[in-house]
C-alpha cells in the first residue's frame, strides 16, 4: 500500500470516528442523565452520575403506562410490516414482469401519489373513518391507513432490486412445471430477503416514531401508543428531567435493536434496488 493511500485511509477512519461520536452523544447523554437525580441533571447535564439511580425506569415504566402503550405500538407496527411484506413485493413482481401500458399507468400514478404529505388528507380520513364509519378509538384505521401510506414506497423500492434478477430464472421455473404461485413464494421471494429486511426496517421505524396519525384515531390512555404517552409524560412531567429521558431511552431501545440487527441487509438492499430501479 503506497503512502499516499494509507493517509487518505487514516484520514477517512479520522472522519469516520468523528461521525460516529457527533451521532452517538446526544443518545450517550440521554441515557447518561437518566441515571440520574433531577438535581444532578439541572446543575451539570454533561456529568456522569454519582449514585445510579436505576429507580427513574420504574418510575417512568408505571408514570407511562409503558406496557400498554408498548403493546399498542407493537401490534400497529408489526401488522402494517406484515402486510407490506405480504402486498409489497407482490405488487412490485406484477409491476416488473408484466409488460402493459395499464400496470405500467397505475405504477407511476402510486409513485406521484408519494409526493403528496399525509397532512393534505388527514382530515378527511379522520372524517370518513372515524366520523362516518365509527372506526374511533381503534388501531384498525391506523394500521390501514399505515399500510397505504406505505405500500406504495415498497413497490418502488422492492420493484428496483426485482430489475437485478434475471428473467430467465422465472422461465427455467415455468419451464419445469412450476406455478406461478409457488415461483414467486419458492424462487423470487427468497432472493428479495436484503430488500425486504431493508424495506422492513424503514417501514418499522416510521411507524414506531409515529405520533400525527395515531394521535388523530386513538384518544384513550390504554390505547396510546408509545409516542403519544411520551408526549402526556412530559408534559406532565416536564420538570422531573431524569425520569424524563428514562422514558425516552426505554421508548427508543425496541426499536434500535431491530435496527442494529438488522443493518448488515440494509446497505445490500438499498445498493442492489438502485442497481436499474
Amino acid at each position: 500500500m503506497s503512502k499516499k493511500r494509507r493517509q487518505m485511509l487514516i484520514i477517512l477512519l479520522v472522519l469516520a470516528l468523528l461521525a460516529t461520536v457527533f451521532y452517538l452523544f446526544p443518545l450517550i447523554l440521554m441515557a447518561m442523565n437518566s441515571l440520574k437525580t433531577t438535581g444532578e441533571f439541572t446543575s451539570n447535564p454533561f456529568s456522569l452520575p454519582t449514585i445510579m439511580q436505576w429507580g427513574n425506569y420504574s418510575y417512568a415504566f408505571e408514570q407511562m403506562h409503558f406496557l400498554s402503550a408498548l403493546t399498542n405500538s407493537l401490534v400497529i407496527t408489526v401488522a402494517v410490516c406484515a402486510i407490506i411484506a405480504l402486498l409489497g413485493p407482490m405488487a412490485a413482481y406484477t409491476v416488473s414482469r408484466v409488460q402493459s401500458k395499464f400496470v405500467s399507468t397505475m405504477f407511476y400514478m402510486m409513485i406521484a401519489s408519494m409526493s403528496a404529505p399525509f397532512q393534505a388528507f388527514m382530515i378527511p380520513l379522520v372524517k370518513l373513518y372515524a366520523s362516518q364509519l365509527g372506526f374511533n378509538n381503534s388501531l384498525i384505521p391506523v394500521i390501514y391507513i399505515g399500510v397505504g401510506l406505505n405500500i406504495c414506497f415498497s413497490i418502488f423500492l422492492v420493484k428496483g432490486f426485482l430489475s437485478s434478477i434475471p428473467r430467465e430464472i422465472d422461465e427455467a421455473a415455468l419451464i419445469d412445471g412450476c406455478s406461478s404461485i409457488k415461483l414467486f413464494f419458492y424462487i423470487i421471494l427468497p432472493m428479495l430477503t436484503p430488500i425486504l429486511i431493508t424495506l422492513l426496517v424503514f417501514v418499522a421505524m416510521g411507524i414506531w416514531n409515529d405520533y400525527l396519525l395515531s394521535s388523530l384515531f386513538l384518544n384513550t390512555q390504554d390505547m396510546r401508543t408509545l409516542p403519544m404517552m411520551v408526549r402526556v409524560f412530559c408534559a406532565q412531567y416536564s420538570n422531573d428531567y431524569a425520569p424524563m429521558m428514562a422514558g425516552l431511552v426505554m421508548t427508543i431501545t425496541p426499536m434500535l435493536v431491530f435496527y442494529l440487527v438488522c443493518q448488515k441487509y440494509i446497505l445490500e438492499g438499498v445498493v442492489q434496488g438502485a442497481v436499474k430501479g
